[in-house]
């Protein structure tokens, strides 16, 4: 009995063997060819990542090259995801479909569109795997190396300036010329011209009345720079606003009348943010008090404001909120977008000089007298912000490859095999 059970299990061997053999005909078996801490990089791995490079390479491959590349990008992914995991950041999945559907939405598809199309791919999970690692990286970042960093408003501004260099403001600038004369015929031309602008279109008059050399495109100089200029011209085009027209001024080639018709800024169009000028009353969430209590507590308050109590002095005797109660439940001026989304709700439909709530929030429940409403240019605040954000980022890649050089020399990484 003994020598059948050897004689099956040997034959079950041979089987096993050969059946591997045989596969290795159609497919190599993966192998592990780097060890990074406690994961491990696997030559599948490696291909993949090399013919997903190869697919964006716009010149002759260089194989090393690819392979270098492909190599280091996926020992960085391994270390990175690592240290999130030591730090105990996770990306959950109610940010991770929140940025799906942003992405989705900048480039004009449904989310469940762009989710579609990368399954018909084959890289949903690809696409999953992707934001989950930059989302990651980000928050590193945020805490490892962005805090670390202060940017002055010098930089800003040389910032700015240097920006306003390579991309100057143009302006588009309607000119009439009255060339000087011996008979002084000049001067009563531009008494007409004067005239006849208090009623016809700039553009008409110039061509009919001008002497300059735009005259038959209605005096149109095109867009133009500061730099393109008489300084004569920049002069009064920088004192005008658009659509402004200049007084008359004399220069060798006679008398001009400018127009600025338009200005494509660098700055690009002006930004404007709704705001809100608001006091409130806040009673917050507890586990103490029902809501529903809390609810009718702030409706008493809001009938003794119709009472005759003073909005203020109800905050300051009531409101929960240590910081606006001190100053009479003011708020001040509030931009819209720093509101939380109840209180945009509110205040979007509420009327000027009115009490309104109450209303509930995550906070608590809230009563607001609102003030005033206005549409504040934020166009320069704006610019300073996309200045900052891009000046912290510049030094934040500097300041990452240092500090992953570090982390990466303090893992325990070893290539086994050079295939």
């Amino acid at each position: 009995m003994q020598k059948n059970i050897k004689f099956t299990l040997f034959v079950i061997l041979i089987s096993a063997i050969w059946v591997a053999y045989a596969q290795n005909e159609y497919e190599e078996l993966d192998s592990i060819i780097a060890i990074v801490e406690k994961d491990v990089i696997t030559k599948k791995e490696l291909q993949i990542a090399i013919s997903e490079l190869e697919k964006n390479e716009n010149k002759p491959v260089n194989n090393l090259r690819i392979k270098k590349i492909a190599l280091d990008q996926i020992i960085e992914r391994k270390i990175i995801n690592q240290y999130a995991e030591q730090q105990s950041i996770k990306i959950n999945s109610d940010v991770l479909e929140k940025t799906l559907k942003n992405i989705a939405l900048n480039n004009n598809i449904s989310l469940e569109d762009l989710k579609k199309n990368a399954q018909q791919d084959g890289s949903l999970n690809k696409l999953y795997n992707e934001i989950r690692f930059q989302l990651t990286l980000r928050r590193i970042k945020e805490r490892a190396i962005y805090s670390q960093i202060n940017i002055s408003d010098y930089e800003i501004n040389k910032f700015l300036e240097k920006e306003k260099v390579k991309n100057p403001d143009q302006y588009n600038i309607l000119h009439i010329l009255i060339k000087i004369n011996s008979n002084n015929s000049s001067q009563e031309k531009l008494k007409k011209i004067q005239e006849l602008l208090k009623t016809d279109p700039f553009s008409q008059v110039a061509k009919i009345h001008s002497d300059g050399p735009f005259a038959e495109k209605g005096g149109n100089m095109g867009w133009l720079s500061l730099s393109d200029l008489p300084d004569l011209f920049v002069e009064k085009i920088t004192a005008l606003k658009e659509n402004e027209i200049s007084s008359p001024f004399e220069s060798k080639n006679g008398l001009h009348i400018i127009k600025l018709n338009n200005v494509k800024s660098v700055a690009g169009e002006k930004i404007f943010s709704t705001q809100y000028n608001i006091n409130q009353i806040i009673l917050k969430n507890n586990q103490i008090i029902p809501q529903d209590e809390l609810f009718k507590k702030l409706e008493g308050i809001k009938n003794e404001i119709s009472g005759g109590l003073p909005f203020g002095d109800a905050a300051a005797q009531y409101s929960e909120d240590s910081t606006s109660s001190l100053k009479n439940g003011s708020l001040g001026w509030v931009d819209r977008n720093n509101l939380l989304p109840e209180f945009q709700v509110e205040l979007d439909k509420g009327k000027l000089n009115t009490i309104i709530g109450p209303f509930k929030t995550a906070t608590g429940w809230i009563l607001v007298e609102l003030l005033g409403k206005r549409e504040k240019d934020i166009t320069e605040d704006s610019r300073k912000l996309s200045a900052r954000l891009q000046i912290l980022n510049f030094k934040a890649e500097i300041r990452y490859k240092d500090w992953y050089d570090t982390l990466k020399q303090q893992s325990n990484i070893e290539i086994l095999t050079n295939n």
